[in-house]
């Protein structure tokens, strides 16, 4: 009933912010331990880890280079907006990491691509696709990976999630941005992100409606010389194409707690 769609690719991070590629395969490693059909986009090199990791799980490994996904071809256009002072001196906090690399970027927004990619395929007959980030494992808590995952008493269909994306939103952090009506695209050059980009639930025509507007939503912001993360494009097309999404309210009065990762266990 359930695939899920995760990657990773070592775009040299320790250079950016200090994370290094082998805390990320620790974090990658417990992502992978979870016991659920799963789809794997890594680099050649990543492929026996993963290999190791997944035992018996059902799990369909691709290999990509970085240079052959989907978003590469705007890395130039990428790189051109990050070295403009007229960016840097409008977007907040141009320190971040999304505002300096370009391939950063480039792997964030690849996680539409993957999990649309993954539903028309469909290797295991699955209703549901679940992205995961690679490091997701941070905020795994208690969850047990041993068991199946989602449990069978989580039914998505309750949430009538025929062509929809479910998201998590975060209520209490960022009230202004939660209960706005909409969001102008000032909202594009903020810093604030009230949507979870790191797990998302999706069927196969939800994920492709939403892949089509962050496609366009990019694209307007490339020619507007913006650039910024995934989470940001979601929480600006959530506010302005609300039928495309289910909102999971995350409860935890802490910022980045990703709930959701084990309410879907229960």
């Amino acid at each position: 009933m359930y695939t899920i769609v995760t990657g990773l690719f070592d775009i040299k991070r320790n250079n950016m912010d200090g994370r290094s590629w082998n805390d990320y395969l620790d974090w990658f490693g417990k992502t992978l331990s979870i016991n659920c059909p799963m789809v794997v986009y890594v680099e050649e090199k990543t492929i026996s880890f993963v290999e190791q990791k997944r035992n018996n799980f059902p799990t369909k490994i691709i290999s990509k280079k970085i240079e052959d996904l989907e978003y590469f071809q705007y890395k130039n256009d990428i790189d051109r907006i990050l070295s403009s002072k007229m960016y840097l001196n409008s977007i907040k906090d141009p320190n971040r990491i999304e505002c300096k690399y370009s391939l950063y970027n480039i792997i964030q927004y690849s996680k539409f691509e993957f999990v649309h990619s993954v539903s028309k395929e469909n290797p295991f007959n699955s209703d549901y696709f679940i992205w995961m980030d690679a490091g997701l494992s941070r905020f795994f808590d208690n969850l047990n990976t041993n068991n199946e995952y989602p449990s069978k008493n989580f039914k998505l269909k309750n949430l009538e999630l025929k062509n929809k994306m479910l998201i998590q939103t975060f209520a209490s952090y960022y009230p202004d941005l939660f209960y706005a009506k909409n969001l102008s695209k000032d909202y594009l050059l903020d810093n604030r992100s009230y949507v979870m980009g790191g797990m998302f639930c999706s069927d196969a025509e939800g994920i492709k409606k939403v892949k089509q507007e962050i496609d366009l939503l990019l694209k307007n912001m490339l020619e507007d010389n913006i650039i910024n993360n995934e989470q940001i494009a979601l929480g600006y097309l959530f506010k302005n194409n609300p039928d495309l999404f289910i909102s999971f309210i995350n409860k935890v009065e802490q910022h980045r707690n990703y709930e959701l990762i084990n309410v879907l266990s229960f």
